[in-house]
């Protein structure tokens, strides 16, 4: 597989879901539209699995972990709502990303890891951690 179809692959369970994709990398330096149920994808790290790899001479596997990053706008006047509405999201979002036959054709694994709100002054962020363990054959 590839940065590209992991991606592709994350992105679409999740507009599927109802959200879009940020027009920016990082929420911190984005605009006030953009804290409305968008998405950020992030590959954080890879290492290889040495155990599984070497039992196979044409492919090895690359353990990933992702963030998913997901905005949503905060109001003084609705935030119990708002946090509320998250936290709802993000219970379906995660059952979503980690069942298997959502990813099963696109790569060995999609595993939850870990979850995370943070708070800023206009908007939370959700991020959310995957393992993905992705497939390289050698050309």
């Amino acid at each position: 597989m590839s940065f590209q179809t992991v991606k592709d692959l994350i992105a679409g369970n999740l507009k599927e879901n109802g959200f879009d994709e940020s027009e920016t990398t990082d929420f911190k330096s984005a605009a006030a539209s953009e804290y409305a149920n968008t998405f950020i994808i992030k590959p954080l790290s890879g290492v290889n699995d040495e155990v599984t790899s070497e039992t196979l001479s044409d492919r090895f596997y690359d353990i990933q972990e992702w963030s998913v990053q997901i905005a949503f706008a905060r109001s003084d006047m609705n935030e119990v709502l708002n946090l509320e509405d998250l936290h709802r999201k993000k219970d379906t979002l995660i059952a979503y990303l980690d069942k298997p036959a959502n990813w099963s054709n696109s790569v060995r694994l999609v595993k939850y890891i870990s979850w995370e709100i943070i708070e800023n002054p206009n908007h939370y962020v959700l991020d959310i951690r995957l393992k993905i363990i992705d497939q390289y054959i050698y050309a």
